[in-house]
């Protein structure tokens, strides 16, 4: 079922149109004057990215975000004014987490059927075996990533991949600084075994990522 979608006066904006936030952009809202639409206009470029550390798939990232926002507009009157980014970040990981549990559900009831309204992926392809071979490869890495425990895997995601400071994950986060490197250094530690142990089982030992 999808989510109703949130408009503001701008317009609804895509998660895969968004602008990446600056890592130095720290939003200044005072906690008496918090609007929704300043809200939403300063923080979905953050959102988004969130959204996608944390495992949202590609294909419902759009509505997550949108859920994220619906759950942001009724809890804020609510809200106390203590750290907005990390009070964003983990309505945003719970709804991704909440989402992830669904999915499972739902999969694991209708693993019985055969889809086959699939169409031709490669279709109109000039290349289709680099697209199969691109498509493989974010597979792979999506799985490899998803053996992480969730903290690791999004502290990973959005310090090596999206650009953010320890000191800004640690705010996310609400945790010490210290754990924010320590969960980047795990992470990074199960990735680094998992792709010497596919190095060793690739021909001629050529990594498959």
């Amino acid at each position: 079922m999808r989510s109703a979608h949130l408009e503001v006066k701008a317009g609804r904006v895509r998660a895969a149109d968004a602008v990446a936030p600056s890592a130095n952009s720290a939003v200044c809202l005072k906690p008496d004057a918090l609007q929704f639409e300043e809200v939403y206009r300063s923080f979905f470029g953050h959102v988004c990215r969130w959204v996608r550390a944390l495992g949202g798939p590609e294909a419902e990232r759009d509505d997550l975000v949108q859920d994220v926002f619906l759950i942001v507009h009724r809890r804020l009157p609510d809200f106390d004014g203590m750290n907005l980014h990390g009070w964003l970040y983990q309505i945003t990981r719970h709804r991704v987490r909440d989402f992830r549990r669904l999915r499972w559900f739902r999969v694991f009831l209708q693993s019985s059927r055969v889809d086959d309204s699939l169409p031709d992926s490669f279709a109109g392809s000039r290349d289709p075996e680099r697209t199969l071979e691109e498509k493989e490869r974010a597979a792979l890495i999506a799985r490899l990533l998803s053996k992480l425990p969730e903290a690791q895997r999004a502290a990973f995601v959005l310090f090596e991949i999206d650009g953010y400071s320890g000191e800004e994950i640690a705010r996310f986060q609400g945790v010490p600084l210290n754990t924010v490197w320590g969960r980047i250094h795990k992470a990074r530690t199960k990735l680094s075994a998992d792709i010497t142990r596919l190095q060793s089982k690739s021909s001629g030992g050529r990594t498959p990522l």
